[in-house]
């Protein structure tokens, strides 16, 4: 706060009034002709500003969910996360923390959410939450700090059997195997494009003709098809680095080429429905599920399409830091510990090719 006399003889107050929902300092400015009036309006101003803070120590969770953390989020997240996040606000973390004044919430709070999780990956997700609506709020100065990101206790993990989510292949002879199987058009390039690239679901689904250089025998992945609140979108990538370019096998360039040639070379779109319109990524992939088991085929989904890529990348001795980079990963450590899977079987393999 200042008081300064100008030049014509006045006097001009400055003081600051805290911060927006957004963060951003804010101040309030006045001239006045006569020193105690100036005096006067400092005081009054700053006593409203301590109030303001007082008030903002004192908002209650749900009121600073519903009223300043929400509405500041909502528009700059994707549906997904959205709908992800309202999901642990609704059923985790309001019946926890109710309307616990925000500046209050402690480490014994967050735990004792947390023991009410029925598993290690809805407590892992409730806490991520909670961490991410305590940070604005101590990014805002609601809270002067954040306790989710604390270490807590988490249920134990369930270990499953290695197959508990469908099929994967672990070398490109069986991806090759397995494609020669699929007499439906639109599946037959979606399994191309996913085991042959590694991709996600929303980019195999986004993927247009521009993207692929046939000379080169390259992949621009710059886009994900994804289901947004009115519906499915073209989106940027899932982060910086999901913005690639990916190698194709010479296999399945010379088959996506025969079709680009049948389509009498088009733009946009690859996967198409039966309409001629980019093909819905969830219809695809229920109707997917139903093709395999109709035709007795692995059960191979379109998310282990990238698990099988992944794993067949390594069977082949290929680096890891490559891999990684391919499957559009921030970090090796995200590479090894959610898509790189090995069968027992390739493991005996892959251990007597070195050992006598």
């Amino acid at each position: 706060m200042t008081i300064n006399k100008t030049a014509s003889g006045n006097w001009r107050v400055r003081v600051e009034i805290g911060r927006d929902h957004n963060g951003k300092r804010q101040r309030k400015t006045g001239t006045f002709k006569t020193k105690r009036e100036a005096i006067a309006a400092e005081h009054m101003w700053s006593e409203l500003a301590r109030k303001e803070v007082i008030l903002r120590e004192k908002m209650g969770f749900t009121e600073f969910v519903d009223y300043v953390y929400l509405p500041r989020t909502e528009k700059r997240i994707r549906y997904n996360t959205l709908k992800a996040y309202k999901r642990d606000i609704k059923l985790r973390l309001k019946p926890a923390f109710k309307n616990k004044p925000i500046d209050r919430i402690t480490h014994d709070d967050i735990q004792t959410m947390i023991d009410t999780c029925s598993s290690y990956k809805v407590a892992q997700n409730a806490l991520n939450t909670a961490r991410t609506v305590l940070n604005v709020a101590a990014e805002l100065h609601y809270a002067k700090s954040n306790p989710a990101t604390d270490k807590y206790v988490l249920p134990a993990r369930v270990l499953y059997p290695e197959d508990h989510n469908g099929d994967w292949l672990t070398s490109f002879e069986q991806h090759d195997e397995f494609i020669s199987q699929i007499d439906n058009e639109l599946f037959k390039t979606v399994s191309i494009l996913g085991l042959s690239l590694g991709l996600r679901k929303g980019e195999i689904f986004g993927l247009d003709w521009e993207d692929i250089d046939f000379s080169k025998r390259l992949v621009h992945v710059q886009r994900t098809y994804v289901k947004e609140k009115d519906g499915y979108k073209l989106m940027p990538p899932k982060t910086r680095k999901s913005n690639r370019y990916v190698p194709l096998r010479k296999t399945s360039t010379q088959w996506l080429y025969a079709l680009y040639e049948s389509r009498n070379k088009p733009t946009g779109a690859i996967c198409l429905n039966q309409l001629g319109k980019r093909a819905n990524p969830a219809s695809t992939a229920c109707k997917w599920v139903k093709y395999l088991k109709r035709h007795n085929l692995p059960y191979v989904t379109i998310l282990n399409m990238r698990h099988s890529f992944a794993t067949s990348c390594l069977m082949a001795g290929m680096e890891i830091s490559k891999v990684s980079r391919y499957l559009g990963h921030t970090s090796i450590n995200t590479t090894v510990a959610r898509y790189v899977r090995y069968k027992a079987a390739d493991m005996v393999d892959d251990f007597d090719r070195f050992v006598v």
